[in-house]
């Protein structure tokens, strides 16, 4: 095809521009909740563009609209998320070995949302007539405690006028994620009312170190289903070696295939909770983030569709579960599909990597991809 073609040309020669692009991205901090300087980087991008509507969003969001027929108004949503999973040394600099670039975020997410921008870049410098209404959105908030906020702030506005989304992750190419794993993460807090804290007078009176302790080991004694897992982190309590501590928390994560095994997981933890509390003993759970297992058969037409197109340009797919804002739309029954833009290495660390020669052969399949389904996919 023509328009096939002009992508190849394109990418040939954009090539310096999209690793331009991509070291500039990377290299602005935005850990999740000190995202601001890169949003602001990437509506700039987006305002030079020519997208109608730019603006940062109330949640923090990059956005902006491409609108091929303004009396429709169904939407399709393509987004990368722009917060990284740590905090990086400052500052970040990307270092070229010729085969790998290194940097905290250069794949994770600095990958997708370049990925994603050379995609408006083609669209315009090509003149390519999109058939359908695009909301583009650089998203904060997907990593840990972010709890996709960005992507939940998008979906409660436009989800009932989003036909179906593609989300533009990091790696792997040939990544098709339907399907999302179910997450609750909660602060667990355990407080003791002591007559004193003396550690030999007051032998005795309840220690918050210990009762945790207790409760974190009766969890670990639990029986789990299949493809379910826990992890307790952040363990902490007491001031001083002489003293009984009378306050204890740590963090804890539920993970699992089937939203029913989550479930049951609570309640075992809630049950175990109970047992602990007293007159003197009280335990607080605070919830800091919850995903919904939620999943999508493979024989939807956004999923052949995507198939075809990866296996016509030599690309094997395959299905991987994910947790990434794609999960926000799928757990609302909307078409979602989450592409690997990158094959990158050692993500959500500090020595976090992307192969140099495969990321423009990333960028063709997630282009092609889109607009194939603009050309195939109803809505």
């Amino acid at each position: 095809m023509e328009q096939d073609r002009s992508l190849c040309a394109f990418l040939q020669e954009a090539g310096d521009d999209v690793f331009r692009t991509l070291k500039t991205v990377c290299e602005i901090p935005s850990p999740t909740f000190q995202e601001e300087k890169k949003i602001r980087c990437l509506a700039g991008m987006l305002s030079s563009l020519g997208l109608k509507d730019v603006s940062i969003d109330a949640a923090g969001n990059a956005v902006g609209f491409l609108i091929a027929d303004p009396k429709d108004p169904h939407l399709v949503l393509l987004c990368a998320h722009a917060d990284t999973a740590c905090e990086a040394p400052l500052p970040i600099k990307v270092k070229d070995d010729g085969r790998f670039l290194h940097a905290h975020g250069i794949c994770d997410n600095t990958g997708g949302v370049t990925t994603l921008m050379t995609f408006l870049k083609f669209v315009r410098k090509e003149k390519i007539a999109l058939r359908k209404n695009y909301h583009i959105a650089f998203t904060v908030g997907e990593e840990g405690l972010g709890a996709k906020r960005g992507m939940k702030a998008i979906m409660k506005k436009y989800g009932k006028k989003i036909s179906y989304v593609v989300n533009v992750e990091s790696h792997d190419i040939g990544r098709i994620t339907n399907a999302c794993v179910g997450q609750y993460r909660a602060r667990l807090t355990v407080s003791a009312k002591q007559k004193g804290a003396h550690s030999w007078r007051n032998f005795g009176e309840p220690n918050a170190v210990v009762i945790l302790s207790s409760i974190i080991n009766d969890l670990s004694r639990t029986r789990l289903p299949k493809d379910t897992t826990y992890n307790v982190t952040a363990v902490q309590g007491g001031k001083s070696i002489n003293a009984i501590p009378n306050e204890a928390e740590c963090f804890l994560e539920f993970r699992a295939k089937e939203q029913r095994n989550i479930d049951g997981l609570v309640m075992r933890l809630q049950e175990i909770l109970r047992k602990q509390k007293s007159r003197n003993v009280t335990c607080a759970l605070e919830v800091l983030a919850i995903t919904e297992a939620a999943s999508m058969p493979k024989e939807l037409p956004i999923y052949r569709i995507t198939r075809r197109v990866q296996k016509s340009l030599g690309i094997e797919p395959f299905f991987k579960l994910g947790n990434t804002d794609g999960d926000v739309a799928l757990a609302l029954g909307i078409p979602t599909v989450t592409l690997g833009a990158s094959n990158g290495f050692a993500t959500h660390s500090l020595e976090e990597k992307l192969e140099k020669k495969t990321y423009l052969k990333g960028i063709e399949q997630v282009i092609e991809i889109i607009l194939a389904l603009d050309r195939e996919l109803e809505g």
